[in-house]
Parts: structure tokens; C-alpha cells; sequence
């Protein structure tokens, strides 16, 4: 079985903040980086990277985070770890289903379905994190689920996103 390496990271939300960061940390470590999931937390952009290659070996998490943390300066590395490529996560039905973008839908819809990429948002006046994740990881999503969590603690992950996706399949 592989193992991926994968890194939490915190920089400031912006336009073009998620191809920066990318870009700093993949010229930080001198790997691929793909970004898996994004939580936006007030002024703050928060990014799941997997990094490397499952085909050719890198450096252990640790190692990574250490270059990263010397090189990007913009960014704050919250964590790094390894963990096994094929984790299968049972499919997973979303609180809702939206297909059609228009007034009503959640803004956090907007931004997964504009930058598509799995989105999740805290929203403080209903004390719960919102995550809109468009069905597949190509040009444009066709629908996006959408999920909600009670209480700051309980944040989404890209695993959350992984069985969301299987279910929006389904």
C-alpha cells in the first residue's frame, strides 16, 4: 500500500491565493501539489495539499512542512502527516443538492463551484461549518452537495469531501 504526504496550510484569503500558495509551497519542496480541499474562516484561507507523487518517494511530512515553513513566509504550517492513498470512504448523501446557481444558493456554493474545488465555510451567526463540494474535480461541476455541522470543533476534511463526492456519484 502507498502512502501519501499530505499538508495543512493557513495564508490569507485573496483572488488568487489558492495558485499562490500552491505555487510557493511546490517551488518550497520541490514536489507536485494538488489542492484537495479549501475552508475559509473570516480572512482566512486554509488549504489541504497532497504533495508528491504516489509513483516517486519524498521526504517524510515533517521534513516537508520544516522547508515550507523556512521558504513560503505567507504561509502558516498547521500540519503534515502521511497516510495510506487508497482510504475508502463509505458514500455519503449531502444535507442538499444544488444544480442551478442563483440568488438562493449558499455563497459558499458560488466559491466551490467557481474555483472547483471542495469548499467548506464557517458561519458564525448559525454556529456551524457549511461545505459545498461541486461532483467531480473537472472543468465545471454539474451539481454541488452541500453539508452543515453544528459546533466550531467538528470541521469538514477531504475525507468528508471523498464520501460526499461518492455519494453525489451514486
Amino acid at each position: 500500500m502507498t502512502a501519501t504526504n499530505r499538508i495543512r496550510i493557513a495564508t490569507t484569503d485573496s483572488q488568487d491565493a489558492v495558485g499562490v500558495a500552491c505555487s510557493e509551497v511546490e517551488s518550497a519542496v520541490g514536489l507536485p501539489v494538488q489542492v484537495e480541499f479549501q475552508e475559509i474562516e473570516g480572512e482566512c484561507l486554509i488549504l489541504e495539499l497532497r504533495l508528491g507523487d504516489d509513483n516517486v518517494p519524498s521526504p517524510s511530512p515533517s521534513r516537508l512542512a520544516v522547508a515550507v515553513d523556512k521558504a513560503v513566509p505567507d504561509v502558516e504550517v498547521l500540519s503534515a502527516w502521511t497516510e495510506p492513498t487508497s482510504i475508502w470512504r463509505p458514500p455519503r448523501r449531502s444535507d442538499a443538492i444544488v444544480t442551478v446557481l442563483n440568488d438562493s444558493v449558499p455563497p459558499i456554493a458560488h466559491r466551490a463551484f467557481y474555483d472547483n474545488l471542495a469548499t467548506a465555510q464557517w458561519e458564525p451567526s448559525e454556529t456551524s461549518w457549511h461545505l459545498a463540494v461541486p461532483s467531480v474535480n473537472t472543468k465545471k461541476p454539474q451539481i454541488i452537495g452541500l453539508s452543515y455541522r453544528r459546533g466550531h470543533s467538528f470541521r469538514f476534511t477531504w475525507r468528508d469531501v471523498a464520501a460526499i463526492r461518492s455519494g453525489l456519484a451514486s
